[in-house]
Protein backbone atom coordinates (compact mmCIF):
# COMPACT_ATOMS: atom_id res chain seq x y z
CA UNK A 1 0.00 0.00 0.00
CA UNK A 2 2.52 2.66 0.84
CA UNK A 3 4.49 2.36 -2.44
CA UNK A 4 0.95 3.48 -4.03
CA UNK A 5 1.41 7.01 -1.89
CA UNK A 6 5.13 7.68 -1.09
CA UNK A 7 6.15 9.04 -3.84
CA UNK A 8 3.11 11.44 -4.40
CA UNK A 9 3.63 12.35 -0.25
CA UNK A 10 7.11 13.28 -1.14
CA UNK A 11 6.68 15.50 -3.58
CA UNK A 12 3.49 16.82 -1.64
CA UNK A 13 5.90 17.43 1.28
CA UNK A 14 8.77 18.88 -0.58
CA UNK A 15 6.22 21.53 -2.37
CA UNK A 16 4.23 22.33 0.36
CA UNK A 17 6.40 22.66 4.03
CA UNK A 18 3.66 23.93 5.86
CA UNK A 19 0.91 21.22 4.48
CA UNK A 20 -0.60 18.79 6.68
CA UNK A 21 -1.20 14.75 5.49
CA UNK A 22 -4.63 13.40 6.30
CA UNK A 23 -5.53 9.73 6.38
CA UNK A 24 -9.20 9.12 5.96
CA UNK A 25 -12.19 6.63 5.39
CA UNK A 26 -14.52 4.28 7.05
CA UNK A 27 -14.40 2.69 10.30
CA UNK A 28 -12.49 -0.83 10.63
CA UNK A 29 -10.73 0.33 7.07
CA UNK A 30 -7.09 0.74 8.45
CA UNK A 31 -6.30 4.16 8.88
CA UNK A 32 -4.38 3.21 12.31
CA UNK A 33 -2.27 0.57 10.36
CA UNK A 34 -1.41 3.23 7.25
CA UNK A 35 -0.81 6.47 9.38
CA UNK A 36 1.47 4.92 11.64
CA UNK A 37 3.24 3.18 8.70
CA UNK A 38 3.30 6.51 6.58
CA UNK A 39 4.53 8.16 9.48
CA UNK A 40 7.34 5.91 9.97
CA UNK A 41 7.90 5.62 6.26
CA UNK A 42 8.60 9.92 6.13
CA UNK A 43 10.83 9.95 9.59
CA UNK A 44 12.89 7.02 8.07
CA UNK A 45 13.15 8.24 4.30
CA UNK A 46 12.84 12.24 4.40
CA UNK A 47 14.62 12.63 7.85
CA UNK A 48 11.47 14.73 8.90
CA UNK A 49 8.73 14.14 12.29
CA UNK A 50 5.62 13.43 11.93
CA UNK A 51 3.19 13.65 14.73
CA UNK A 52 -0.20 12.20 13.94
CA UNK A 53 -3.57 13.44 15.14
CA UNK A 54 -6.03 11.05 15.88
CA UNK A 55 -9.46 12.76 14.36
CA UNK A 56 -11.80 10.40 15.67
CA UNK A 57 -15.15 11.72 17.86
CA UNK A 58 -14.91 8.77 20.57
CA UNK A 59 -11.13 8.29 21.31
CA UNK A 60 -11.43 11.96 22.51
CA UNK A 61 -12.63 10.34 25.60
CA UNK A 62 -10.78 8.52 28.56
CA UNK A 63 -11.61 5.38 29.55
CA UNK A 64 -13.12 3.84 26.54
CA UNK A 65 -10.10 1.99 24.34
CA UNK A 66 -11.76 -1.20 23.49
CA UNK A 67 -15.08 0.15 22.18
CA UNK A 68 -12.93 3.43 20.69
CA UNK A 69 -10.07 0.28 19.28
CA UNK A 70 -7.59 3.20 20.39
CA UNK A 71 -4.33 2.56 18.95
CA UNK A 72 -1.95 0.80 21.40
CA UNK A 73 1.75 1.97 22.49
CA UNK A 74 3.24 -0.86 20.67
CA UNK A 75 1.55 0.24 17.59
CA UNK A 76 2.45 3.61 17.70
CA UNK A 77 6.02 2.18 16.98
CA UNK A 78 7.61 5.56 18.83
CA UNK A 79 5.48 8.38 16.68
CA UNK A 80 3.67 10.95 19.00
CA UNK A 81 0.02 11.12 18.80
CA UNK A 82 -2.69 13.66 20.09
CA UNK A 83 -6.50 13.94 20.15
CA UNK A 84 -6.57 10.65 22.60
CA UNK A 85 -7.77 10.79 26.09
CA UNK A 86 -8.68 14.23 26.39
CA UNK A 87 -11.87 14.95 28.09
CA UNK A 88 -14.07 12.92 30.26
CA UNK A 89 -16.90 10.97 29.56
CA UNK A 90 -18.84 13.34 31.51
CA UNK A 91 -18.65 16.14 29.23
CA UNK A 92 -19.83 17.55 25.97
CA UNK A 93 -17.52 18.13 23.14
CA UNK A 94 -18.43 19.43 20.02
CA UNK A 95 -17.05 20.14 16.61
CA UNK A 96 -16.58 23.29 17.63
CA UNK A 97 -14.10 22.29 20.65
CA UNK A 98 -12.32 19.95 18.12
CA UNK A 99 -11.78 22.70 15.98
CA UNK A 100 -10.11 25.09 18.29
CA UNK A 101 -8.29 22.43 20.14
CA UNK A 102 -6.48 20.55 16.36
CA UNK A 103 -5.65 23.87 15.07
CA UNK A 104 -3.61 24.81 18.18
CA UNK A 105 -2.45 21.22 17.97
CA UNK A 106 -0.77 21.59 14.25
CA UNK A 107 0.28 25.42 15.04
CA UNK A 108 2.09 23.80 18.06
CA UNK A 109 3.31 20.36 15.44
CA UNK A 110 4.63 22.96 12.86
CA UNK A 111 6.26 25.25 15.32
CA UNK A 112 8.69 22.09 16.19
CA UNK A 113 9.92 22.15 12.57
CA UNK A 114 7.54 18.78 12.67
CA UNK A 115 4.99 17.05 10.05
CA UNK A 116 1.15 17.50 10.89
CA UNK A 117 -0.53 14.26 9.94
CA UNK A 118 -4.51 13.79 10.59
CA UNK A 119 -5.95 10.51 10.72
CA UNK A 120 -9.71 9.54 11.50
CA UNK A 121 -13.13 8.80 10.37
CA UNK A 122 -15.29 11.55 11.83
CA UNK A 123 -16.15 13.50 8.86
CA UNK A 124 -17.14 17.11 10.00
CA UNK A 125 -14.58 17.17 12.32
CA UNK A 126 -11.96 16.31 9.30
CA UNK A 127 -13.59 19.01 6.52
CA UNK A 128 -14.04 21.71 10.03
CA UNK A 129 -9.89 21.46 10.06
CA UNK A 130 -9.17 20.72 6.28
CA UNK A 131 -11.58 23.23 5.14
CA UNK A 132 -11.80 25.90 7.90
CA UNK A 133 -15.30 25.67 8.36
CA UNK A 134 -16.55 28.34 10.78
CA UNK A 135 -18.73 27.95 13.82
CA UNK A 136 -20.44 29.40 16.15
CA UNK A 137 -19.79 28.67 20.54
CA UNK A 138 -22.87 25.59 19.67
CA UNK A 139 -21.09 23.87 17.08
CA UNK A 140 -22.65 25.05 14.43
CA UNK A 141 -21.31 25.63 10.97
CA UNK A 142 -22.54 29.28 9.81
CA UNK A 143 -20.29 29.12 6.42
CA UNK A 144 -16.97 28.01 4.94
CA UNK A 145 -14.08 30.61 5.28
CA UNK A 146 -12.27 31.98 2.80
CA UNK A 147 -9.50 29.21 2.03
CA UNK A 148 -8.12 26.35 4.49
CA UNK A 149 -5.29 27.22 6.59
CA UNK A 150 -2.84 24.87 5.43
CA UNK A 151 -2.35 22.98 2.32
CA UNK A 152 -3.48 19.63 2.99
CA UNK A 153 -3.22 15.82 0.64
CA UNK A 154 -5.57 13.64 2.01
CA UNK A 155 -5.46 10.22 1.79
CA UNK A 156 -8.36 7.54 1.63
CA UNK A 157 -9.28 4.06 2.10
CA UNK A 158 -11.58 2.42 -0.06
CA UNK A 159 -13.07 -1.50 0.27
CA UNK A 160 -15.39 -2.91 -2.01
CA UNK A 161 -18.67 -2.64 0.49
CA UNK A 162 -18.54 -6.89 1.53
CA UNK A 163 -15.14 -6.98 2.45
CA UNK A 164 -15.20 -3.47 4.74
CA UNK A 165 -18.22 -5.03 6.29
CA UNK A 166 -16.82 -8.46 7.05
CA UNK A 167 -13.98 -5.95 8.62
CA UNK A 168 -16.69 -4.24 10.78
CA UNK A 169 -17.66 -7.76 11.74
CA UNK A 170 -14.34 -9.23 12.55
CA UNK A 171 -13.42 -6.29 14.65
CA UNK A 172 -16.19 -6.10 16.68
CA UNK A 173 -16.40 -10.13 17.48
CA UNK A 174 -12.65 -9.16 18.36
CA UNK A 175 -13.77 -6.19 20.90
CA UNK A 176 -16.50 -8.56 22.57
CA UNK A 177 -13.95 -11.60 23.04
CA UNK A 178 -11.23 -8.93 24.40
CA UNK A 179 -12.99 -7.29 27.09
CA UNK A 180 -15.68 -4.95 25.85
CA UNK A 181 -18.60 -6.10 28.07
CA UNK A 182 -16.06 -5.34 30.69
CA UNK A 183 -15.24 -1.95 29.99
CA UNK A 184 -18.87 -1.43 29.43
CA UNK A 185 -19.44 -2.16 32.93
CA UNK A 186 -16.99 -0.07 34.63
CA UNK A 187 -17.89 2.72 32.45
CA UNK A 188 -21.48 2.42 33.73
CA UNK A 189 -20.10 1.92 37.47
CA UNK A 190 -17.59 4.58 37.25
CA UNK A 191 -19.31 7.29 34.79
CA UNK A 192 -23.20 7.21 35.85
CA UNK A 193 -23.53 10.39 34.42
CA UNK A 194 -21.70 9.76 30.72
CA UNK A 195 -23.06 11.63 28.25
CA UNK A 196 -25.26 10.55 26.13
CA UNK A 197 -23.84 11.07 23.18
CA UNK A 198 -20.77 9.04 24.17
CA UNK A 199 -22.81 6.27 25.72
CA UNK A 200 -24.82 5.80 22.32
CA UNK A 201 -22.16 6.00 19.85
CA UNK A 202 -19.62 3.33 21.87
CA UNK A 203 -22.10 0.77 21.77
CA UNK A 204 -22.71 0.75 25.17
CA UNK A 205 -26.73 0.38 25.25
CA UNK A 206 -26.40 -2.66 23.75
CA UNK A 207 -24.05 -4.56 25.97
CA UNK A 208 -26.22 -2.89 28.48
CA UNK A 209 -29.33 -4.11 27.12
CA UNK A 210 -27.53 -7.63 27.44
CA UNK A 211 -26.02 -7.12 31.20
CA UNK A 212 -30.02 -6.42 32.03
CA UNK A 213 -30.82 -9.79 30.14
CA UNK A 214 -32.82 -8.14 27.81
CA UNK A 215 -30.98 -9.38 24.91
CA UNK A 216 -28.64 -12.22 24.36
CA UNK A 217 -24.62 -12.07 23.49
CA UNK A 218 -25.21 -12.67 20.25
CA UNK A 219 -28.08 -10.14 19.80
CA UNK A 220 -26.02 -7.41 21.26
CA UNK A 221 -22.86 -8.72 18.92
CA UNK A 222 -25.51 -8.44 16.23
CA UNK A 223 -26.77 -4.88 16.87
CA UNK A 224 -23.15 -3.62 17.47
CA UNK A 225 -21.95 -4.43 14.32
CA UNK A 226 -24.74 -3.31 12.64
CA UNK A 227 -24.87 0.29 14.24
CA UNK A 228 -21.10 0.06 12.98
CA UNK A 229 -22.25 -1.04 9.40
CA UNK A 230 -24.59 1.92 9.67
CA UNK A 231 -21.54 4.55 10.51
CA UNK A 232 -19.62 2.76 7.39
CA UNK A 233 -22.48 3.65 4.79
CA UNK A 234 -22.74 7.61 6.37
CA UNK A 235 -18.41 7.78 6.34
CA UNK A 236 -19.34 6.24 2.65
CA UNK A 237 -21.94 8.73 1.71
CA UNK A 238 -20.32 11.59 2.91
CA UNK A 239 -17.12 10.91 0.90
CA UNK A 240 -18.40 10.03 -2.40
CA UNK A 241 -17.68 11.97 -5.18
CA UNK A 242 -14.41 14.18 -3.46
CA UNK A 243 -12.53 14.41 -6.07
CA UNK A 244 -9.77 16.35 -3.07
CA UNK A 245 -8.85 12.94 -1.86
CA UNK A 246 -6.37 10.57 -3.50
CA UNK A 247 -8.65 7.04 -2.96
CA UNK A 248 -6.44 3.97 -2.46
CA UNK A 249 -8.65 1.05 -3.56
CA UNK A 250 -8.03 -2.00 -1.72
CA UNK A 251 -9.56 -5.56 -2.06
Amino acid sequence: MLEKITPLVESFVAQNPSGILVVLGPTASGKTSLSVNLAYWIQQNLNQTVEIISVDSRQVYKDCDISSAKISEEEKRGIVHHGIDIVDLETEYSVYDWQKYCTSTIKEIQARGNIAMLAGGTMLWLDAVTENYDFDEKGIKSDRRNEPLWPSFKIGLSWPRDVLYQRINQRAVAQFESGLIEETKRVMQEHPTITKSAFTSFGYQEIEAYLKGLMTYEEALSKNQQRNRNYAKKQLTWWRGREDVYWIELS
